[in-house]
């Protein structure tokens, strides 16, 4: 940080502070350490020297020699530069600007060339017309000098001697050549020795070398005093170079001093020191620092150096932890400014593949394994970098994608006629499960394990994707896939298939009433439809009925038939073909419950069918409850009533017609029991519900509305 423009842009100074990654903890508050303090200190100022505003003083009074002074102010103006600007005021008994600052040489000649002599001696009153335009009009990089050709008389208008101070506090220099034979020589001595300016008692050459040398100047500053203070809790170490004096003040505070006797333009001088803090968190109780100097005009100045900008502290983490290559990485940053009021204003990533970010929080993929140094450097709004801070990111191996299909080995003439497909394979039928679609991101796949009943003990291994296998049994099978890449890393699927059985049977129960109930010696039909799902020689099929109830055999559709007491046997002898004309294949029977039966009878069928080629047995699925009972609600017997018959026919329907309401009329006025209820009567509710089931055609067994 620079405060040229504090020290009158004679001086650049730049306070830095350097640490290790370790050092930067005491700032925080950790343990006491060690910081490397470095003070640079530049003369500034033009390359080729100050300018010079120079304003030309003329005594014209009656006791001035005239003509001596124009002819030094001629032969001084020609040794001026371009660079440099005079201007011109002369005074008698009152002063004047003749001519203002300016570059034009020939204007200010001729202004010389025509004063004429008269009058007093305003001199005080000339000096403060020329202060005025130099302070007002002069340039801020610029000698600024007065050059009095007088003879030091004055009998009018201001004190001279007071202008000569207010000259020496604002870094004017007076240069006095006596002109005239009653020279007050103290007057102008003391001008010049107050201004750090010359003096001469007559026009000369040597005058005129004297100042042509005045004027080149290559000094920024003089007197510098660098005055660091270290407050309790920092102590001064080392400096290179060595302090002028180092004192422990009442305060506790250390003071540091450096003296420079003078500063060159374009000249550097730096001290290098150490510091130590003697206590947790001492860094930040650094006090603020003070250097004073003349400037090039030798106008003392002094500035207040503030604390130094600590650099940031770069932190960051990173999720995964663990991360591989197929890992989006989060980079988070933590990093913090020492500073009070400071923040961090830019991050520079480098993560050590070729890739950097300047996000503060950025997201990065490395797709290779390997280990990998990511470096974060942070910026405060001052300037200030942070420490690389650096963590060493090891990439590891992603495991592979696992992932399997399953697909017919060979087409079908007709798929749809076949219920076989590729997820629900038939038992004996061999399918390929495909495992194509499994992959590795880094390595590749050099095993595939097969699990074919989710045992967890592999049953086929491969170094290719493709697999065929048939399934013995029917149901759902876990197959379980594992793929291991190169390193040996694994990833596992699993996919359940269900596998059809060589036939599918679904038994019906048809009895008339709901839950599959029926009467005392109701006839129950049963139907066995049957599906032939592979190439099956030959099939057997076994109902077991319950006691009691009567069997009776509607259609065997093609197989021979054997009753063996409450076991009832078909035989098929043939050959199936399951995209044959034979593949379908129904049993009917029928079954009576017993006539006499007391509340509810529930009654169970049982069933299996088998084949020696290909070998299996199954139990018939579907309906396997029916239950017999002698007392029903009076809709359901009404609905139900064969009015010719004069009995109950379960398979009527479920709603009332005109005779069976006629039905339930008679039994109203009679009073009679409705048979199968329990000697349940019809009173009056009952029968406005029977109407009403009767007009609107209604269920029995939906409630109305």
């Amino acid at each position: 940080m620079s405060w040229a423009a504090a020290l009158g842009q004679s001086v650049y100074v730049n306070q830095t502070i350097e640490w290790s990654e370790d050092q930067a903890v005491t700032r925080l508050g950790g343990e006491p350490s060690l910081a490397d303090v470095t003070l640079r200190i530049e003369g500034l100022g033009p390359v080729n020297g100050y300018p010079v505003d120079c304003v030309l003083i003329i005594d014209t009074s009656s006791t001035a020699d005239l003509s001596s002074a124009k002819s030094f102010a001629f032969d001084l103006i020609d040794r001026f530069s371009d660079e440099d600007r005079i201007a011109l005021v002369s005074y008698a008994t009152t002063a004047r600007l003749e001519v203002p600052l300016t570059y034009e040489r020939t204007a200010l000649k001729t202004a010389i060339a025509d004063l004429v002599v008269g009058g007093k001696s305003a001199l005080g009153l000339a000096m403060q017309m020329a202060r005025r335009e130099l302070l007002q009009v002069g340039r801020d990089d610029a000698i600024l000098v007065e050059i009095l050709l007088a003879d030091g008389q004055s009998n009018t208008g201001l004190d001279p001697s007071t202008e000569s101070e207010i000259a020496a506090e604002t870094g004017i220099h007076i240069v006095s050549v006596g002109i005239g034979n009653l020279i007050n020589q103290n007057l102008l001595q003391a001008f010049a020795s107050e201004t750090d300016g010359l003096f001469y008692r007559r026009p000369s050459e040597e005058a005129l070398e004297a100042i042509d040398e005045q004027f080149e100047v290559d000094i920024a500053a003089r007197e510098i005093q660098i005055d660091k203070r270290l407050p309790e809790g920092l102590r001064f170490v080392s400096a290179t170079p060595s302090p002028f004096e180092v004192e422990t003040l009442a305060d506790g505070s250390t003071s540091v001093i450096w003296r420079i006797a003078e500063l060159l333009i374009g000249q550097e001088i730096t001290i290098e020191m150490q510091i130590e803090a003697l206590e947790a968190g001492a860094w930040s109780r650094e006090a603020d620092s003070l250097l004073t100097y003349a400037d090039f005009r030798g106008v003392v100045g002094s500035i207040s150096i503030p604390v130094a900008n600590w650099p940031p502290i770069a932190r960051f983490e990173y999720d995964p932890e663990e991360p591989t290559t197929s890992d989006m990485i989060e980079f988070t940053d933590l990093s913090e400014d020492t500073n009070d009021e400071g923040e961090i204003v830019a991050w520079h990533w480098d993560f050590g593949d070729g890739n950097v970010s300047l996000e503060q929080n950025p997201r990065h993929r490395f797709p290779e394994q390997g280990t990998y140094d990511v470096e974060l450097v942070v910026i405060d709004d001052r300037g200030a970098a942070s420490v690389a801070y650096a963590a060493e990111i090891v990439i590891g191996n992603t495991p592979p994608y696992a992932s399997f299909s399953t697909r017919r080995s060979e087409p079908v003439a007709d798929a749809e006629a076949d219920v076989m497909t590729a997820d629900r394979p038939r038992v004996g039928v061999e399918i390929l499960l495909d495992a194509s679609g499994s992959y590795d991101l880094d390595d590749s796949i050099v095993w595939f394990l097969w699990d074919f009943d989710g045992d967890g003990l592999i049953d086929e291994t491969t170094e290719v994707p493709e697999v065929a296998h048939a399934f013995g049994e029917p149901g759902e099978h876990r197959v379980v896939l594992t793929v291991v890449d190169e390193q040996g890393a694994q990833t596992t699927v699993e996919k359940t298939i269900d596998v059809i059985a060589p036939v599918t049977t679904l038994r019906t129960i048809e009895t008339g009433l709901p839950d599959n109930w029926t009467i005392p010696s109701g006839v129950v039909h049963v139907t066995l439809d049957l599906g032939l799902n592979t190439t099956l020689n030959g099939l057997s099929i076994t109902e077991t009925i319950p006691a009691g109830w009567t069997f009776e055999l509607v259609e065997s559709d093609g197989a021979t038939l054997r009753e063996n007491g409450q076991t009832i046997e078909w035989l098929f002898l043939e050959k199936f073909v399951p995209d044959g004309v034979n593949s379908k294949r129904e049993i009917r029977y029928t079954l009576t419950a017993p006539a006499s039966v007391e509340g509810m009878l529930q009654a169970t069928i049982s069933g299996k069918m088998g084949s020696s080629s290909p070998r299996f047995s199954e139990t018939i699925s579907g309906d396997d409850r029916v239950t017999a009972t002698s007392v029903l609600s009076i809709p359901v017997v009404i609905s139900r009533w064969d009015v010719a018959a004069e009995a109950i026919d379960p398979h009527l329907g479920e709603t009332i017609g005109f005779d069976q309401i006629q039905y339930a009329v008679s039994l109203w006025v009679s009073g009679d029991a409705v048979p199968n209820t329990g000697d349940l009567t019809i009173g009056l509710a009952m029968m406005q519900d029977l109407i009403a089931y009767w007009l609107t055609g209604s269920s029995v067994h939906d409630p109305l509305s």
